[in-house]
């Protein structure tokens, strides 16, 4: 499937309401009754007003005082935000849907992620690195031979908090590892959650 206004499809499907613009290509394979595999990608987007953003960059984690945006001193705006791009493998299965290898880059905000969305029980466990001021954050990974040992490949940053959601999908709990702010690049996967 393609479409030229993602946000509008996605409305239109009672899928998801957060998303305005952009054009998005989905591909998935499998049985009509059985687990369906593939991936979305989609460009030039913008989430407006997602509860879930808002609350993944002021939420202060369990343990710690800062929240991801003083973790990063930073005032992210996260009402209205500019993706350049959006990616990620899906595994649908019935009431569960795991995702791998997930990107969402844009000027501002840039974040990758993998794992279980939800599952049968309505539960989330999903990992990532949420990386600020992107745009100029990534230039280090264009980098020849600097930029894989700082940057972390191409849609990695210099600076990255790593993160984990789990819980009840509705309202996960969130971990950060502050430690992970001054790992540049490559090193910061010795914090991620596994």
């Amino acid at each position: 499937m393609k479409s030229a206004d993602a946000g509008a499809i996605l409305r239109f499907l009672n899928i998801y309401e957060h998303m305005e613009g952009g054009s998005i290509t989905l591909a998935l394979s499998g049985a009509a009754d059985g687990p369906m595999r593939g991936q979305v990608d989609s460009s030039n987007f913008f989430i407006v007003n997602e509860p879930k953003l808002a609350s993944i960059v002021s939420t202060t984690p369990t343990g710690d005082s800062r929240s991801l945006n003083e973790a990063v001193k930073g005032k992210i705006d996260t009402s209205r935000v500019k993706f350049e791009r959006g990616f990620t493998e899906i595994d649908k299965g019935s009431g569960y849907l795991k995702l791998a290898n997930g990107v969402l880059r844009g000027p501002r905000i840039g974040t990758t992620f993998q794992g279980t969305l939800y599952d049968q029980n309505n539960n989330m466990d999903m990992t990532g690195t949420f990386m600020p001021a992107y745009g100029l954050n990534r230039i280090f990974g264009e980098l020849p031979l600097v930029g894989a040992l700082l940057g972390n490949g191409r849609d990695r940053g210099l600076i990255g908090v790593t993160y984990r959601l789990k819980g009840n999908a509705n309202k996960p709990v969130l971990d950060i590892n502050p430690l992970s702010v001054i790992a540049p690049g490559i090193f910061r996967s010795i914090f991620e959650y596994r």
